[in-house]
Parts: C-alpha cells; structure tokens; sequence
C-alpha cells in the first residue's frame, strides 16, 4: 500500500481548514436566504451541484486511492460516487468511513477533500433541519440566542399581530433606521398570533411538511417590506384568564427578556378585543419596562383608565391621529384661510372676522366626529362686538341618531350649542342634496367621512362636480375625504379631478386618514408635536420673564395673582393646552397683521394690576386677539367635553367657560401672556 498523489503541506492544510470555515459560514448564510426568500428551485439547485460536486470528487479521489479497487471501471466508480453522494446527505456514513480510512492510511489529501464535502453537507443539512423543526421549538432558540441583543443599548421593536398598519409601521422603521446609525439599530421582531381562540400552536408533521415547503407569511413580509431585516415568531392567542406574565400569555416565556428592556417597544396592533386582553396583562405583569403602543380606536374605550394607571402605555386612536397630521403638517387647511379677515383702509388686519364659516360633514363615525372637534376648536372667531361669530356644522350619517348620541355623551359641553346642526335623511338622499344646494354660497368645508372609504372618494368627487356646475368660488373650499389607503389609481384620480375643475389652484379634495401617513414612528410616538411644543415653551419663557422651569414660574406668578392662574397653567399643561396654542400661531399672525411686536412687548411680564398699554389701535387689535384666545380656549374645552360650572376635574367642570368680559383680571391677563408669546416668539408657522 502506499499514499496517494496528492503533496499536501502542514500550511497548506490550515490554509485550507480557514477556507473551509469561511465558506462553511457563508454557505450556511446562502441558504438561509433562500429559505427566507422561498426560493425553492435554487435550493433543489444547490442540493444538485452539492450531489454531482461530491460524486465528482469521489470518482477523482477512488480513481487515485491505492486502498480501494476499481481496476479502472468508470461506471462503478461514478456508480458508487452517486450512491455515496446521496447517503452522505441521509447519514452521512459513507463520508465517515472514508474520513477514518484517510486517517488511517496516512492521506492528508484525501483527509482534506472528505472533510470539505463533510462540512458543505452537514451546513446544508443542519439548516434544512432547523428548518424542519416545530415552530415554537426555533422561536425559542431564536430569543435565546439572541438574547444579549435584546438587552443591549439598542432600540428593538416588536410587533403583536401581524397586521396591515404594523407593516406600514414596520416599514417607517425601516426608512428611519436607514438614516441614523446602524450601532443604533435593533431587531425588528413580528408575533404572529392566530386568529381564533384554541388554535394548536405546536405543529404536527404535515405541518412540519408545509413549512418546508411554503413560507408565504415571510416572504409576504419581505416583499412588503423590502427588506429581510426581521424575524417571525409564532404567538398563541391571548388569554386573559390564563396564568403568568405578558410573555407567558403569548407562549413565548423567552420574550420575557425583550420586555424588559425600556429601549425596546411593543406595538399591540392587532383586533381591539384581543388588544384590551394583552394591556389588561400588561398591567399585571410588573417587570415590562418596554414602551408600549396600543392600537384603541374604541373612543368610549378604557383609555383614560390605561394611561392612568400604566404610564409607559400610548394609546394609538388612528382617527385622532389623522386630526394631528392635518393640525400640524397641513396648517393651509386651518380656518383661517376659509375666513374674511376685517382690514382697514390700507389693508392692515384689525384683529377680528367679518363672518365665520360652513361645514358640511357626510358621515359622522369617528374621523368625522374628530374633525368637527378640530374644527370647532379653530374655528372660534371673534367679530367685531367681542363675541364669536356664528359658525355651523351641518351634520348628516345614516345612522345619525346612534353616532350623535356617542358623541354628545363623550362631549356634553357641546350639548344645545346652536352652532350643530343634526339634519335628518340619509348621506345622498334629496333632503342631504337640498341642504347641500343652499349651504353652497357660504361653505367652506366638506368632510367626508363614512365607513366606506371606496364610496368615500366617488362622492368626494360627485360633490365636486355639483359646486363647479353651480359656479361656486373653489379658492376658499376644500372637501376632506376619509381614505385609508392611497394608492396610485386612486391618487390619479383626485389629481385629474383637482386639475380639471380647479387648474392652477389649491387641491380642493383632499385625502385625510391615510394609513401611509398615519402609520409612522414619528406620528405615533408624538414625534411631530415636539418641536411644536418645544418652541412654544420657550417662547412662553421668554414672555413672562427669564428662562426659568414650569415649577418656578408657577410659584412666581401665584405670589402675585393667587393659586387660581397657577393650578390653571399647571391643568393646561398637563392636558396638552400648549400644542394646540403652537398650531394657533397662524391664526393669531393673520389676524394681528404685522407690526405688533413692540406693541405686544409692553404687556406687563408679570401680572401687577390691570394696566394695558394706552389705547389706540395697537391696543385695541390686541384687545381683540386676547379675547380670540379665549374663545379658542373654551372651544377647546368644550369639545374636550368641559361643561361650565364650579371647578371640579371629576366632574370636568370649569368656571372660565363664559364671556371674556365676565373673567377676572387674572384670567384675563394669562390671555395677554398666551397673546404676547405668539407675537413676540418669532414662532415659525
């Protein structure tokens, strides 16, 4: 017996066996992207070339060996090749034997060409069967071996439900990590929760069979996504009665670790039902320090109740968060373009409207009912006397007797205001294209808001049709049509409509609830108010004197004027009072005109008496502006659901709900204040 031709160094075989491990690592990388990616023919492929390469390099290998006799039969030789070929792939036995053979007889070469099939194979086969494993078995794994990164300084976000806004939202992420730093960003981790109670979760063998076969929900998420930056887990349906924590609820005991990381947040995205059971578990389990997004539109909802009692849950109501966008990233949209601001003889605005406006809602569910708060609260002029100018919101839904009831409970101060009007017959019936016919000279908006967003847009546009046949001014009327998705045809058509009756001006139809625009980190998060808010609160700083904290300007102002301006600053900061002030600015610039800062200077910084600059035309416009933001104050509070009457926060009852005139000097002052800041902030718009 003697060793095989093939020279074989001590170097060459360490620079073989690192060869060998990288290739390993990357072939095993290959095939997990196929698998994520289904790419099933290129598997079969890969399993080909794999076969007919080790046949090749037994025959090569048989045909050298002095140890195995052939006598030169080519077709045994690639016989036996082909057969050992496949046993290596089911036992691997053939290679084990050829492996102690080389050992035996001394031949490194031969050492080396049967540990390179060795580790090709047993890469290819070790994924195939992680991949045949029952799927909460590999969701374990995954968590475990991941575990370090769930608790690393990075931002994890995990995902209860597979659902359309939690792509949307997943896909935000995305956009946004491909931005910032990569050190920064975390997993992007989807648990996938069936969709009916008593579902098994563990998979059977023809489930094992399907999952090597088809992995739609994936490759589904990958191309939604465009990106393979996540893993999906498998969940089991909540339980409210089921023992144990948030992690043991989902069937996942291993997430544990991942909750319990404040960096990381948690998006419950999935039917309301099955979120209030998750939140009401969240609540139990005392070791969640993630932040928490949970989807409620339910507006008679447990909201208040949840966010009281766990801080670090955000309640998602994608119907207000719709109002939000609208507020802040459209102010074009506010009333006070639909207006007719008073001016004198050489144009200088006076500070208050000649008339206020018209607003026509076609369904009356939940966006419409938030943008009648929206718009009520903007929409509150001051005319020339010091009162509000009349406003009307004509109200139609074919249910309107349900929905006017919801909303008159949430908000009863805005029971018997004069300003709604609840007109009876259905959305599109003769008594709706009546009102419609003698409201159109004044009107201003048109909400749209049903629960069909496909009928949504065709009447948006028969709407449209019936003011331009009438002749109607299209520069100072807009229709806002609920929609939730906007996609190419649907965005083609509102433009050709836009275009062709309104060529060179505003958009009239506008979409409003769009889920590619409501569904992003930033929104949700409340991203968008914060550099809103931020300003504001420096403005205000400035205003009333130094660069001080909330708490000190408090105790300042209250050793002047008594607790009453101090609880009342303190209340309108908690409920988030200074947000709709920072979308106010607009407003208060159009109505004050240019000039006012000096004037606006001169109002006392810390209240000492009732002593107004001397008055003159200055004064009086700024007279008018701090009456404007008392009526956007208390329209604010009213659509709030504030009643008037002695202050009582259980009761949501406030005293300042009344005429200007009637407040104290006080209250009249932190008007001045809020007045001040707006025209001396240098706020942008």
């Amino acid at each position: 017996m003697h060793t095989s031709d093939f020279p074989v160094s001590t170097p060459l075989m360490i620079v073989w066996a690192i060869c060998l491990a990288v290739a390993a690592f990357f072939f095993v990388r290959l095939l997990n992207y196929l698998l994520r990616k289904n790419r099933r023919e290129l598997l079969l492929l890969s399993f080909s070339i794999l076969l007919i390469a080790g046949a090749a390099i037994h025959v090569i290998i048989l045909s050298q060996s002095t140890h195995t006799v052939t006598d030169g039969n080519w077709v045994q030789l690639v016989l036996v090749s082909l057969v050992a070929g496949l046993e290596m792939f089911i036992g691997h036995t053939v290679i084990f034997d050829d492996i102690i053979a080389a050992v035996v007889f001394h031949e490194p070469g031969l050492l080396l060409a049967y540990l390179t099939i060795f580790v090709l194979v047993l890469t290819f086969s070790f994924v195939m069967v992680f991949q045949i494993l029952p799927r909460r078995l590999r969701d374990r794994l995954w968590l475990r071996s991941h575990a370090r990164s769930a608790m690393a300084n990075r931002k994890n976000h995990l995902f209860i439900g597979v659902t359309p806004s939690a792509k949307l939202l997943a896909k935000s992420i995305l956009e946004e990590q491909q931005k910032g730093r990569r050190r920064d960003q975390g997993y992007l981790v989807f648990i996938d929760i069936p969709e009916a109670e008593g579902m098994r979760t563990e998979l059977s063998f023809g489930d094992i069979f399907t999952s090597i076969v088809s992995r739609r929900k994936e490759v589904s998420l990958d191309e939604e996504l465009g990106s393979d930056r996540f893993v999906l887990l498998k969940g089991r349906y909540p339980d409210v009665h089921h023992g144990g924590d948030l992690a043991d609820v989902l069937g996942l005991k291993y997430l544990r670790t991942w909750l319990h990381n404040e960096r990381n947040s948690v998006y419950v995205l999935g039917k309301e039902e099955e979120n209030l059971a998750l939140l009401e578990r969240l609540r139990a389990d005392s070791g969640v320090r993630a932040k928490v997004f949970c989807l409620v539109n339910d507006v008679n909802g447990p909201q208040s109740v949840y966010t009281a009692s766990f801080s670090r849950v955000r309640m998602i109501d994608t119907h207000l968060l719709s109002v939000q966008r609208v507020k802040f990233q459209q102010p074009g949209l506010h009333p006070i373009h639909f207006v007719d601001v008073a001016k004198d003889k050489d144009g200088t605005p006076l500070g208050y409207v000649s008339s206020g406006f018209h607003v026509l809602y076609a369904g009356f569910q939940e966006t419409g009912q938030e943008y009648l708060r929206f718009l009520y609260e903007f929409g509150a002029f001051v005319g020339k006397d010091l009162k509000q100018v009349p406003t009307s919101f004509d109200i139609f839904d074919d249910d309107l007797d349900r929905y006017r009831g919801d909303f008159l409970n949430r908000f009863p101060g805005m029971k018997g205001d004069p300003s709604l009007v609840w007109n009876e017959g259905t959305i599109g019936s003769d008594r709706f294209w009546e009102r419609y016919a003698s409201l159109l000279g004044s009107l201003n908006y048109v909400v749209v808001a049903t629960g069909i967003p496909e009928r949504n847009v065709d009447f948006a546009i028969r709407l449209l049709r019936t003011a331009a046949r009438a002749d109607k001014d299209l520069s100072r009327f807009v229709i806002l049509v609920r929609v939730a998705t906007l996609d190419n045809r649907t965005r083609g058509i509102l433009d050709f409509f836009n275009s062709t009756y309104h060529p060179g001006g505003e958009p009239v139809i506008r979409p409003i609830g769009v889920d590619q625009d409501i569904w992003n980190l930033a929104s949700i998060s409340g991203n968008l108010l914060k550099d809103s808010a931020s300003r504001f609160y420096m403005a205000y700083q400035r205003a009333v004197g130094g660069e001080d904290t909330w708490e000190s300007r408090h105790l300042r102002l209250s050793s002047k004027s008594g607790a009453r301006l101090r609880n009342r600053l303190a209340l309108m900061r908690e409920q988030g009072q200074d947000l709709s002030r920072s979308a106010f600015l607009p407003t208060l610039h159009a109505l004050a005109g240019q000039g006012l800062e000096e004037a606006a200077a001169r109002i006392p910084a810390v209240f000492d008496g009732m002593h107004y600059p001397e008055k003159g035309a200055e004064a009086t416009r700024l007279e008018y502006l701090a009456v404007q933001e008392h009526l956007r104050q208390c329209a604010s509070l009213r659509a709030s659901g504030y009643e008037p009457g002695d202050p009582d926060e259980l009761l949501m009852r406030r005293n300042d709900l009344c005429p200007y005139g009637n407040l104290d000097p006080v209250e009249q002052h932190f008007n001045w204040v809020v007045v001040k800041t707006a025209l001396t902030g240098k706020m942008d718009e």
